[in-house]
C-alpha cells in the first residue's frame, strides 16, 4: 500500500494553479502499488459565463471527462488526484515551471525551471488541448509560424509536428525523470528534432539532443538556429546514420529516424537495438531493398496476383518490410506496433513503427520473421544489420 500524500504540500502546489499567471498543468503517472483511475489530467484556466474556473480534463486512455472547478475547489481536486496514486505534475506559469514528484513516502518534491510559456489562454471554446502551442519559439525558427501563428502554407507541416509530439508524449513513460539522451538519425530540416527537445524540456526532463544528417550546410544552419533560441542541450552533427556514435556512457534513450530512405531505417533500428534504447520512433521511406528481392524471385504459391501489378507489388514490399521490422524489434525485446503517423491526405509515407523496450524477447515474433522470410525467399535488411553488429 502506498503511503499517504502530504496534503498540506499539495495544497501549497494548488496556490500556483489558482494564482494569476497560471498557464497549464499535466498530472500523470502512478506511484508503486496504486492504480489511479486516470492516465493523465490536464489543467488550464478558463473564463466562462459563471466566471474564472480551472478546467480539469481527465483522460483514462480511451475517453475524456472535463470538469470545471471553482478556484476554491482546486486544492481538494488536486489532493484527490495524488491520493488516488498519481505521481508527477508539470505546472507551467509565466514566471516559471514546476516539476513535481510524489515520493514513495508520499512527500511532495518540486524543482523549479525557467518558464516555457509567457502567455495565458483562458478561452473555453476550443476543440481540444494541444500538446504543442503555436507560439513555441522554435516553430518560428523553422519557418512554420510568424508572430505566434501558423502560416497558412505550413498547416499540414504543423499537424505533422503536432501528431509527432502526441506520439512521443505517449511513448515516453509518464514517470520518466532525470537525463534523457535523444538522437534524431537523418534529421533533415530538424523540425521534429527540435519538437522532441522542446516537448521533453516542457515535461521537466534533462534533455540532451543530437541531430545527425549528411547535409553539412543544413547542419550549420540548424546549429545557428538553436543558438539563437538559447538552447544549450541540443546540437546537430554532420555524419551518416551508420557512422555516428554517441559519447561514451550516453547511449541514446530515445532514437528517432523519420523518413530515412530505404535501408537507412534499418541502420537506425539496428543501432537503437544495439544501444538498448528505451524508445524508438521510425517512419520508414522508400523500401527498395525487399522490393528488389521480391522482384527477383517467384511468389509463393497462391500469391501470384499480389505481384502481378506494379503498384500492388510495391505496396506489398512496403508492408512486408515494415511487418518484418516490427517483428524483429519484438524478437529483440521491444513492444512494437505500426501506427498511422499522419493522415494519408498529407503524405503517402504515413506509417510509423513505435518500439518501447521491455527487455523480454518475443519468441513468437522471431518465428513469424522466419516464416515470412522463408515463404517469400527474402532476407530482411534489419536482420542482416543486426548480424553484422553481432560479428563486430
Amino acid at each position: 500500500m502506498s503511503a499517504e500524500v502530504d496534503t498540506d504540500a499539495v495544497r501549497g502546489l494548488a496556490e500556483h494553479v489558482v494564482a494569476d499567471g497560471f498557464v497549464d498543468a499535466v498530472v500523470r503517472g502512478a506511484r508503486p502499488g496504486t492504480t489511479p483511475p486516470w492516465e493523465r489530467v490536464r489543467l488550464r484556466p478558463v473564463e466562462i459565463a459563471a466566471g474564472q474556473r480551472v478546467q480539469f480534463e481527465h483522460f483514462d486512455g480511451r475517453r475524456t471527462e472535463v470538469v470545471n472547478h471553482d478556484p476554491e475547489q482546486v486544492a481538494d481536486a488536486l489532493v484527490g488526484l495524488f491520493a488516488s496514486g498519481m505521481r508527477t505534475a508539470l505546472v507551467r506559469r509565466v514566471d516559471g515551471d514546476w516539476q513535481v514528484t510524489i515520493s514513495k513516502r508520499g512527500r511532495v518534491q518540486s524543482v523549479r525551471h525557467a518558464p516555457t510559456a509567457d502567455t495565458v489562454d483562458t478561452g473555453h471554446d476550443r476543440a481540444r488541448r494541444h500538446l504543442l502551442a503555436e507560439d513555441a519559439p522554435f516553430l518560428a525558427a523553422v519557418g512554420i509560424t510568424v508572430d505566434g501563428r501558423v502560416k497558412p502554407t505550413a498547416r499540414a507541416k504543423f499537424r505533422q509536428v503536432e501528431r509527432f509530439v502526441e506520439i512521443l508524449d505517449a511513448a515516453v513513460p509518464a514517470d520518466r525523470t532525470g537525463r534523457v539522451d535523444v538522437v534524431d538519425l537523418g534529421c533533415g530540416a530538424g523540425v521534429l528534432t527540435m519538437a522532441a527537445h522542446h516537448h521533453l524540456l516542457g515535461r521537466g526532463l534533462d534533455v540532451h539532443t543530437v541531430g545527425v544528417d549528411l547535409k553539412g550546410d543544413l547542419v550549420a544552419r540548424l546549429n545557428h538556429s538553436v543558438a539563437d533560441l538559447g538552447w544549450t542541450g541540443i546540437t546537430f552533427v554532420h555524419d551518416s546514420i551508420d557512422g555516428w556514435s554517441p559519447a561514451a556512457g550516453h547511449d541514446p534513450d530515445l532514437v528517432i529516424a523519420l523518413h530515412a530512405c530505404d535501408t537507412a531505417t534499418d541502420d537506425a533500428l539496428a543501432a537503437a537495438i544495439g544501444w538498448r534504447s528505451e524508445v524508438v520512433l521510425v517512419a520508414p521511406c522508400c523500401q527498395h531493398d525487399l522490393q528488389a528481392q521480391i522482384d527477383a524471385t517467384s511468389p509463393p504459391e497462391g500469391f501470384a496476383s499480389l505481384v502481378r501489378h506494379g503498384i500492388v507489388r510495391e505496396r506489398l514490399g512496403d508492408l512486408l518490410t515494415d511487418t518484418l521490422r516490427a517483428d524483429i524489434c519484438a524478437a529483440e525485446g521491444y513492444r512494437t506496433d505500426v501506427i498511422e503517423f499522419v493522415g494519408g491526405e498529407h503524405t503517402a509515407r504515413n506509417l510509423m513503427i513505435r518500439a518501447v523496450r521491455t527487455g523480454r524477447r518475443d519468441a513468437a515474433a522471431a518465428r513469424r520473421v522466419e516464416d515470412v522470410a522463408r515463404l517469400w525467399s527474402v532476407e530482411p535488411a534489419l536482420r542482416r544489420r543486426l548480424a553484422d553488429r553481432a560479428v563486430r
